[in-house]
């Protein structure tokens, strides 16, 4: 519950904002952020998935979608932070071990949706 309003929340940060952000920034992170924005595609992007996946834990009805969707963003907070934020690294593996942490309990589901295409790809 509370993964999915963070990712609620932070998703429509991306668009309107509301959220302080009271990070110092160095030049090599200045660099790193001021391509993201440039870029006009990859913030606007993690923004509706985080927001998407935030809603489906939220319902708790596709909530599996909602991890799966959220692994490769996951996965680039980490990177973010390993390459130009070291400092900021915290918050990106707090979300990383709330998401580790409800991957796993849905650990049978996700190894039957392995299983399950494992003989879809057979036939």
């Amino acid at each position: 519950m509370v993964f999915g309003l963070g990712l609620l929340l932070f998703g429509l940060d991306k668009f309107f904002e509301f959220i302080p952000h009271n990070h110092v920034m160095d030049e090599d992170l200045i660099a790193a952020f001021t391509g993201l924005m440039a870029n006009k595609f990859i913030l606007p992007t993690v923004g509706v998935v985080e927001a998407i996946s935030g809603l489906l834990l939220l319902t708790r009805k596709y909530s599996i979608v909602g991890l799966l969707l959220m692994v490769p963003v996951t996965y680039g907070i980490i990177a973010f932070h390993l390459a130009v934020d070291l400092e900021g690294i915290i918050s990106g593996l707090m979300i990383a071990v709330m998401h580790i942490y409800l991957l796993s309990l849905k650990k049978s589901t996700l190894i039957s949706l392995v299983e399950y295409h494992k003989v879809e790809t057979k036939s």
